[in-house]
């Protein structure tokens, strides 16, 4: 009983995926510095607040505006596509990256399953780490996940308008998330068939990108920095999972203050023993 209420199947699911991202981009940062593409304190983290707080009012006035739909949809693929192209960018060359990319989202386009999906996101997230991270100081990092940490508490339990932008997105059939079913032919669904609390869960796009810019941005320190927060970050992503599963009425929470706790414990814990 107890394990079936820990949904132990699903956190390997979650556990499998985080790490592959977190592995992805450290490959990816370390091809940034290997050819000097990206100075480090490049933006700052206020700059990266700004940008995102505009963003997200932009995205939130559109789907009041607009009613989501469409529009919503546009956007995700734009966002999946530039996320791809940076990822597939770091490795191969302009032209291989652009055709890649224009595939893997054109198929995706009229193949919307979840197995499709999560792999869509696999490729596309660790660009982004790896170029954000590669972009600021750890010490900005750290700043960077607190506020976004207070922040992911505040619009979810107090604001609620993350969870509100959530639905939105969901009905819209842009789901910034990875979608873990209980189930494993759950992975054949199409997106439409899967709702959280129905048989999937989901984890945003954030609750990855956030800890692993920690990772990313530790490599400027050392490799091997940047290999200890992610793996530490492991266990924020097990106390995030145990606290989501215990709950007594599931609902959703924010996941960002426990993978950002941990990651930050090791970037601390490579400076104390000068990893």
């Amino acid at each position: 009983m107890l394990s079936h209420n820990l949904n132990l199947k699903i956190f390997l699911e979650e556990l499998v995926s985080f790490f592959l991202i977190g592995v992805l981009s450290i490959f990816s940062v370390a091809k940034i510095y290997e050819f000097g593409e990206i100075s480090s304190k490049a933006i700052s983290w206020w700059q990266f607040l700004l940008a995102f707080g505009v963003g997200t009012a932009v995205i939130l006035g559109l789907i009041r505006i607009m009613h989501g739909g469409l529009f919503l949809r546009i956007f995700f693929l734009l966002a999946l596509f530039s996320g791809t192209l940076i990822t597939l960018g770091i490795f191969l060359n302009n032209t291989w990256s652009l055709i890649f990319s224009l595939l893997l989202i054109a198929f995706y386009s009229f193949y919307p399953y979840v197995w499709f999906h999560n792999l869509i996101l696999i490729l596309t997230l660790p660009g982004i780490a790896a170029v954000l991270g590669a972009s600021i100081t750890p010490y900005a990092a750290v700043i960077l996940l607190i506020f976004m940490s207070v922040y992911d508490y505040i619009a979810v339990y107090k604001t609620k308008h993350m969870v509100k932008m959530a639905k939105a997105m969901i009905a819209g059939r842009a789901i910034f998330a990875m979608i873990y079913p209980e189930h494993w032919h759950g992975f054949k669904a199409h997106i439409n068939k899967a709702h959280p609390g129905e048989g999937f869960m989901m984890l945003g796009t954030g609750d990855f990108v956030f800890p692993i810019i920690m990772a990313t941005s530790a490599f400027s320190m050392s490799v091997m920095a940047a290999w200890i927060v992610l793996i530490i970050s492991l266990l924020g992503l097990l106390l995030m999972h145990l606290i989501f599963s215990l709950q007594k009425v599931r609902r959703p929470m924010p996941a960002l203050p426990p993978l950002a706790a941990f990651a930050i414990l090791g970037f601390i814990i490579s400076i104390i023993f000068k990893f």
